[in-house]
């Protein structure tokens, strides 16, 4: 009887293992090999945290969103997509909660991350020679 038990423990534990092969954690339909195609957006119609919020949640339950940065201040939006597919899909989300969505082309948020960080850097170098403290007279 003993030995009949153990057959049937060892046959238990053999399908287990078997059923939890190729289980692990979860792949994360989010990442990807390839690099994420980022997409700019104007969005007019924010006006508080709570509709930043309710961007960057729409955007982040679309399929394909890998991430969202909505700014209050300078009314916009960078999302980073697996691929260019999933494009309409957050612009049409976005919309749908009343507001009005502009992407920027490429080019123009390039040439303009160029020119703030040109910008940026320019009054540091002034702000340093500024902020020396005067001689003693």
């Amino acid at each position: 009887m003993q030995i009949r038990t153990f057959i049937m423990l060892g046959l238990s534990i053999m399908s287990l293992f078997g059923a939890l092969n190729g289980c692990g954690p979860d792949v994360d339909p989010r990442v990807s090999d390839t690099a994420p195609v980022v997409y700019q957006y104007a969005i007019e119609g924010m006006h508080c945290q709570n509709c930043v919020d309710a961007i960057t949640d729409k955007a982040m339950h679309t399929d394909g969103v890998v991430d969202c940065r909505v700014n209050l201040k300078e009314k916009s939006a960078i999302v980073a997509m697996r691929d260019d597919t999933v494009e309409p899909q957050v612009k049409t989300g976005i919309e749908k909660l009343g507001f009005t969505v502009t992407m920027i082309p490429k080019t123009t948020s390039t040439n303009a991350a160029k020119a703030g960080a040109a910008a940026t850097s320019a009054p540091a170098s002034n702000a340093a020679s500024d902020s020396a403290p005067s001689q003693p007279k």
